[in-house]
């Protein structure tokens, strides 16, 4: 459960839009199923932030069988983190441009980077522009092979027209393209599928190496089958999100999940030319970001100019939810479809059990949700008790079970063996003493997580006089977001909730008193 303290705060190539997705892929899904492979989530008490734990546990299990490695090298880390997760040992990748602090509107091709493209056996491109200086690179398409998401998606030479002219915010012209494919899931599908058919033809189809390249893409089409399920989901509850950009960078992904872009045109259009909007533009994008026919704002914190600034203002000022969606894979993202259901997930914002959920669905809440007697989880993983909780999560997750034991040992840690909640007032049992205080409401603070969900921290505060050992600030989580009892929940408590709310690597955990140790364990083994 590690948090990042923060307080809370076009067009595009034709694509699928809000049809249900079928594709073979998903037999590689049910295959896992079956094989107790399927990914699962665990009560609270870790972040269900999009990455996929299926193919992370299955990495663990399966050493990559290699007689040919293969050198790709790719103009953006978006596509060479793709190359890198479908070779895996059996290939070595480097990425031109690999991090979210390059401005890639303004790289220049060295001659070492030249070099590096000419020299690779595989080449990885985006095209539409967006990297056209890799096209100086003296390429041999009789000896290497070239995928480029482009000419996958059926995007001309002719429309690489990606201008790279300063202006206000440092915005780039994207004319009547947008060229950010690695946002678009159908062009990902087919990046996938060519990288591969590229490592088998390079390597040879008999090889070690292209059965290890197979392996992969199978894994990672069951990965692709459990993203196009979660869209599938939103699509049969005619899930609606609406939102305004400062730029159209994840057009692509938000049309292919069905969101409605309500950024006024004449806003988009002089922000994607160029031009600084006109004050009445300004004005019109400011007032719909405010108003209640907007879900959330998107931001690309590599091109915050003046302009941006302003409807990230405004957008706080009217408590909206803010997504902020780099160009670049960042560094807390192994691979690019993790990424992009991370960033989906927080579009659809309809999971708050798991982190993902609007600014504005957050409700004030009161002491009685919290009523009742509760105790401590931490005798029972200290005693053994959850050590079958420990297996399941290992065999989804990406740490062995005495990995994970000794991670929640650290977080479940606690001497407070039981806690009840009566009235206004809490009574903590810590080491067989019980000290009791009263505590009023303080409101609640929204957590942005580094992985990229979220979670609600609800802030009681001692009044009167308070005994020594009872906490003066309390803060609860218990992955609700509105007014409703808790089934369990995790406590922090201090001095003041300045310091509390920095608490992020130790969150003692708390289930009703009068459930039985079993109870808890099919619970969160269910949860």
């Amino acid at each position: 459960m590690t948090e990042q303290s923060t307080n809370q705060r076009s067009a595009t190539h034709d694509e699928p839009r809000r049809r249900p997705i079928t594709r073979t892929a998903i037999a590689f899904l049910a295959g896992l199923a079956v094989c107790g492979l399927a990914a699962s989530t665990l009560s609270g008490c870790g972040n269900n932030a999009g990455e996929n734990r299926t193919s992370a546990a299955a990495a663990r299990q399966t050493t990559d069988s290699c007689d040919t490695t293969i050198n790709v090298v790719a103009s953006v880390n978006q596509w060479g983190s793709l190359a890198q997760q479908l070779g895996g040992s059996c290939v070595n990748v480097t990425s031109i441009i690999n991090s979210t602090a390059a401005d890639p509107h303004d790289h220049e091709a060295t001659p070492a980077d030249l070099t590096k493209l000419a020299r690779a056996d595989v080449v990885v491109l985006n095209g539409a522009g967006y990297d056209g200086w890799a096209q100086k690179a003296q390429l041999d398409e009789g000896r290497q092979r070239i995928v480029k998401a482009s000419s996958l998606m059926g995007i001309a030479d002719s429309q690489d027209d990606h201008d790279h002219e300063e202006g206000e915010g440092h915005h780039h012209h994207h004319g009547t393209v947008n060229p950010h494919l690695w946002f678009s899931p159908a062009a990902v599908l087919k990046m996938s599928e060519a990288i591969t058919s590229a490592y088998v033809t390079k390597s040879g189809e008999a090889s070690e190496t292209a059965a290890t390249a197979r392996r992969h893409s199978n894994t990672w089409n069951a990965e692709y089958a459990e993203y196009t399920a979660l869209v599938n989901r939103a699509r049969a509850k005619n899930l609606q999100r609406r939102y305004v950009a400062t730029e159209s960078i994840i057009g692509h992904l938000l049309d292919y999940i069905g969101a409605t872009d309500k950024t006024p045109d004449s806003y988009t259009n002089a922000m994607n030319n160029d031009a600084e909007p006109s004050a009445s533009d300004l004005k019109n994008a400011l007032d719909t970001v405010g108003s209640s026919n907007v879900d959330m704002l998107i931001v690309n914190p590599q091109e915050m100019g003046g302009f941006a600034k302003k409807l990230d203002a405004a957008a706080r000022e009217s408590g909206k939810t803010i997504i902020s969606v780099t160009e670049q894979l960042p560094e807390n993202h192994k691979t690019l479809l993790g990424w992009l259901t991370t960033i989906t997930n927080q579009a659809l914002a309809d999971d708050p059990q798991h982190g993902w959920f609007l600014t504005q669905q957050v409700k004030d809440r009161t002491i009685a949700d919290y009523a009742g007697q509760w105790r401590s989880v931490y005798p029972l993983l200290k005693n053994g008790k959850l050590r079958g909780v420990m297996e399941h999560k290992a065999a989804t997750g990406d740490k062995t079970a005495d990995e994970y034991t000794a991670y929640y040992d650290a977080g479940y840690k606690t001497d407070t063996e039981t806690i009840t909640i009566e009235g206004d007032r809490m009574a903590f049992t810590t080491n067989g003493r019980k000290v009791t205080a009263t505590y009023r409401y303080d409101g609640h603070r929204i957590l942005d997580y580094a992985k990229g969900n979220r979670g609600v921290r609800y802030l009681f505060t001692a009044t009167g006089d308070v005994p020594q050992g009872a906490p003066k600030a309390v803060q609860f989580s218990d992955h609700g977001i509105a007014p409703g009892k808790a089934a369990h929940f995790h406590i922090f408590t201090g001095d003041s909730h300045d310091e509390v709310i920095k608490q992020m690597e130790h969150w003692p955990t708390y289930y009703p008193a009068s459930m039985s140790d079993d109870e808890i364990v099919k619970e969160m083994l269910a949860h």
